[in-house]
């Protein structure tokens, strides 16, 4: 698994990329990233973006240690966006009915930071 942090979007808001294999092993350390940098996050509407373009598996442990930083900045009054989803990724949403939940876009450029 790789993991980037890339240039914010706006204040208050975290660019985050993920690449490569998101497995059991991986999920634990994509959790902990994520939350991670979510608790750093100051400001009244903190936000998320997380690119999947890169994923080339994306197993349901990875996709609870996404539900897992979107639970906490909802209670923080946050948001989270998934961009350029993967094929992988986008399976592992299909199957577990989780488009709803989880808010999906094309491309970071849509959103620039915005909820």
């Amino acid at each position: 698994m790789d993991l980037r942090l890339d240039d914010s979007p706006a204040p208050g808001v975290v660019a985050v990329a993920i690449g490569g294999e998101v497995d059991l092993l991986a999920a634990g350390i994509l959790e902990r990233f994520l939350l991670g940098a979510v608790a750093e996050q100051r400001g009244p509407k903190p936000g998320l973006i997380i690119d999947l373009s890169e994923a080339e598996f994306f197993g349901c442990a990875g996709l609870n240690a996404l539900l897992a930083a979107q639970r906490r900045l909802d209670r923080a009054g946050g948001w989270l966006r998934l961009v350029d989803v993967s094929s992988a990724v986008s399976r592992v949403l299909d199957v577990a009915g989780m488009n709803t939940d989880l808010r999906v876009a094309s491309s970071a450029d849509d959103h620039n930071g915005l909820p």
